[in-house]
């Protein structure tokens, strides 16, 4: 009995550690983006501005992610264990955000949190910002896992799935039909709705392609780069396939105006919706082909 009652005094205990991190976390973001101190040094009512809320509890549900991967191992000792996920935390919420500011510096170079989110209350910027802060958090979460506490190799991972989300998010104007920073100016939430089916059904395919055995780090890049070129090849085929299938015809419309016909609203929800499911849905068959899909010792014979 007295050790059940030890091992949850020590959960609690480690329970406050995790809270203190987020303190820490809360004070690095600060450091990183002075922009956002009155959204996280004052009182925070979530129904006053809801793009904001929708920007900070992205910020919020990333670091919950990124933690979840964390392991405690008290067998050397309580204060060692404390440490080491000091040590760690601090690392990775600091290479989180340092990745949110990568990205976000490719998308909103044009943009600042001030005028979109507090200012205008743009819907659009505040959701492509969420689902940015949700790929980062998932890719980070792979890279934990696959690194096995490594943390020379943790960064060199990280660094690779960086430049492949980067050259990702370079791709969505190739294939999209709507222009994301002409509609992020418009707060249209159609290309917020597209770019995160996108971004996120890429973020996917990275985090399967990480997914490899590290016995040499060269042959490990190698086989992420070819998995991702293998991507490149079988996603449109299977987006083209889910277009005809279901017979959906591609009726965008820049020039969509407002019932009094003074204000020009741009493509409708709807065009936002089908690109952002048909994104996601051929990025998610994709790695079944890329990552799923195990010959064994068969090889074709002809």
């Amino acid at each position: 009995m007295n050790e059940i009652f030890d091992k949850m005094i020590l959960r609690i205990v480690f329970t406050a550690f995790i809270c203190l991190t987020l303190i820490l976390y809360k004070f690095a973001h600060i450091f990183l983006y002075p922009s956002s101190k009155q959204q996280l040094f004052k009182k925070f009512y979530p129904s006053k501005n809801s793009p904001d809320t929708i920007h900070l509890f992205g910020r919020i549900l990333g670091i919950g992610i990124v933690y979840s991967n964390f392991y405690f191992y008290i067998s050397n000792g309580i204060i060692l264990a404390l440490t080491t996920f000091l040590i760690q935390a601090t690392l990775i919420f600091i290479i989180y955000l340092l990745s949110i500011y990568i990205i976000e510096s490719i998308i909103f170079y044009n943009f600042e949190y001030i005028d979109e989110i507090i200012k205008r209350k743009n819907y659009s910027y505040a959701i492509i910002s969420f689902t940015n802060t949700l790929s980062i958090a998932l890719i980070l979460s792979t890279v934990i896992r696959a690194s096995e506490n490594n943390f020379i190799l943790f960064l060199l991972m990280w660094l690779l799935a960086m430049v492949i989300l980067g050259f990702s998010i370079r791709t969505f104007p190739v294939v999209s039909k709507l222009s994301l920073n002409k509609l992020i100016v418009q707060k249209n939430i159609s290309v917020a709705f597209s770019y995160s089916g996108f971004i996120l059904g890429w973020t996917l395919i990275i985090s399967s392609s990480l997914e490899n055995n590290m016995k040499d780090y060269v042959w490990y890049n190698i086989q992420v780069v070819l998995k991702i070129l293998l991507s490149i090849i079988i996603f449109p085929l299977f987006r083209w396939g889910l277009i005809k299938i279901f017979k959906i015809e591609n009726d965008f419309r820049s020039d969509v105006l407002s019932d009094d016909g003074k204000e020009l609203l741009g493509p409708e929800i709807g065009f936002g919706l089908y690109e952002g499911a048909i994104f996601l849905v051929s990025c998610l068959l994709t790695s079944v082909i890329t990552g799923n899909l195990f010959f064994g010792s068969f090889y074709p014979s002809y």
